[in-house]
């Protein structure tokens, strides 16, 4: 399994990466976007679409068209396509928000799948700004 989170130095100490919101968990920053995407329910052979709207090296959240019905931890791949490059990954829903809005958590990120994320983020993120630019 891939994690991006940095190793505690020792106890008490935060961490160089820790988030400044101490709401916050997520170490990786997310990239919003706006595709349809296809979340695999691997137990039951079954999917359903969506909108991916962020994306982090950590994982995503997407927005689906029907109510998600299952509970957190189940594992799922998702497939969406971002600046024309397909990606496919699995993971596990790590949150449902508002039944039809869920977070998935990446797992057993490959080097090649986690350099391609990396790149694809810088994309999104040098996009993001920008858009802003021209605004």
């Amino acid at each position: 399994m891939v994690t991006d989170s940095a190793p505690i130095d020792s106890p008490g100490s935060p961490r160089p990466d820790a988030p400044k919101n101490p709401r916050e968990r997520r170490t990786s920053p997310r990239a919003r976007v706006d595709t349809s995407a296809v979340i695999y329910l691997v137990k039951i052979a079954s999917k359903l679409t969506g909108q991916i709207i962020d994306l982090s090296l950590g994982g995503c959240r997407i927005r689906t068209d029907e109510r998600f019905a299952l509970g957190i931890y189940t594992r799922v791949e998702t497939e969406f396509r971002v600046q024309g490059l397909p990606v496919r990954l699995g993971g596990v829903i790590q949150a449902i928000h508002e039944r039809n809005q869920v977070g998935i958590r990446f797992l057993d990120v490959s080097p090649r799948k986690r350099l391609q994320l990396v790149e694809l983020i810088e994309e999104l993120a040098a996009a993001g700004a920008q858009e802003e630019k021209s605004a």
